[in-house]
């Protein structure tokens, strides 16, 4: 069984420090630079953009995983994507991996590097340099929020989660945060997230932690944009002195499930916290011909600026979302498809329901929510797939259309 904490995060499994500072990186003056540190070098996996344009901190943590699939911590800057600065980007990231080192004692390639913010910019090196050492020096065990909060660009809330899983050997932790508000589509969003357990993993887990990606941070979507940036990173630290081969098949399972339970947790935040946003919507395709095709036509119809734009106007126009199902390529047959809204059933064998005044009443009350679910049974499979997607509002475009001034 696994428990979710209160005010959990990255700090959360056993032998986890992190800090958060403000290094003058933001002209708001929040935090803008942060560090998170395992006590012991920790398994690593990290999945990263698929933009052909990478940022330098994604190029030089794929270089340092290479050959190598442990790091014992990652500094953070916000604010400064450190991305299409060319061989001088690069050199800064490094630089900020090796002075991070050097101040931790730490061997060279154990640090990883990830940056967030505005594109285009060299780093104010000055201000990194000054931070890193602060960083070390404020390192502690109860700083989960302080590190989610320095990650932060346009983000409104912080994304912070944790969870325990009890086993008949001991506890097994897993926490987490990460940032990510707009720019947000699969593959993955704009978003930095960091995963830590106290657990040890095998190398061959990294399939899984690919495979709960693929329902989580990347069956996310706020407005079709891939970053420069994206990384996800899971580390590993084994403090709790049990190893994944050491549990039972159900425990397995649980840890597998609470892990996917923290990813979407902290994907779901994103998407609440798109900029903008009004609503939060699940797109659930149901008897899919495979769980693939299901995620795909999910994710697709969390796509369609019309479909998303009648979210925000709270109107059930289901004939958007079933035209997206079809211009998704994924199959189905119209006349075999069912559509709801919440659990309102609005279409049949693709032809409209005709509602009383009551359902009338309800279906107007569920897309008034803050969240609902819109679900399409395709009735042409067993598989199903959830995206989550939020609506287009006013707010987007006035954010984005100021977001470098």
């Amino acid at each position: 069984m696994y428990t979710v904490l209160e005010k959990g995060g990255v700090c959360s499994p056993k032998g986890f420090t992190a800090s958060g500072i403000c290094a003058g990186i933001k002209a708001s003056g929040n935090a803008d630079m942060a560090l998170l540190k395992s006590e012991k070098a920790a398994r690593c996996f990290a999945v990263f953009t698929t933009n052909k344009v990478k940022a330098a901190p994604v190029l030089y943590d794929k270089a340092a995983l290479e050959h190598a699939h442990f790091a014992t911590a990652v500094v953070v800057n916000s604010g400064n994507a450190n991305a299409c600065t060319g061989e001088q980007g690069y050199k800064d990231a490094e630089r900020m991996a090796t002075l991070t080192e050097e101040a931790l004692g730490l061997t060279p390639k154990s640090v990883l590097v990830c940056s967030t913010g505005v594109i285009g910019h060299l780093m104010p090196m000055d201000k990194i340099e000054a931070g890193i050492p602060k960083l070390v020096e404020k390192l502690h065990a109860d700083a989960s929020e302080e590190f989610g909060r320095a990650i932060l660009t346009t983000d409104l809330a912080l994304k912070s989660h944790a969870v325990e899983i009890q086993t008949e050997k001991g506890v097994v932790t897993i926490g987490g945060a990460c940032k990510g508000s707009g720019m947000i589509h699969p593959n993955m969003a704009t978003m930095l997230a960091f995963i830590t357990t106290d657990i040890s993993l095998p190398i061959d887990f990294f399939a899984e932690f690919r495979a709960d990606i693929a329902d989580s941070f990347n069956a996310i979507t706020v407005d079709g944009d891939t970053s420069t940036n994206d990384t996800c990173i899971l580390l590993a630290n084994g403090m709790s002195g049990l190893r994944y081969e050491d549990l039972s098949l159900t425990e397995q399972g649980e840890f597998r499930a609470a892990l996917m339970l923290v990813m979407q947790s902290l994907a779901k935040d994103i998407v609440r916290d798109g900029e903008g946003a009004t609503k939060l919507i699940e797109l659930r395709i149901e008897k899919a011909e495979s769980h693939e095709e299901a995620l795909r036509m999910a994710r697709f119809i969390g796509t369609s600026n019309l479909a998303k734009c009648a979210m925000f106007g709270e109107d059930p126009n289901w004939g958007r979302i079933l035209s997206s199902a079809g211009s998704s390529g994924c199959n189905m047959v119209a006349e075999h498809t069912d559509l709801y809204f919440g659990d309102v059933k609005v279409l049949e064998g693709g032809r409209p329901i005709q509602l009383n005044e009551e359902e009338t009443a309800r279906l107007h009350a569920v897309v008034r929510q803050r969240e609902y679910k819109v679900t399409l049974v395709l009735n042409i499979g067993q598989a199903s797939a959830s995206a989550f997607t939020c609506d287009l509002s006013y707010g987007y475009v006035k954010i984005n259309a100021e977001y470098t001034t």
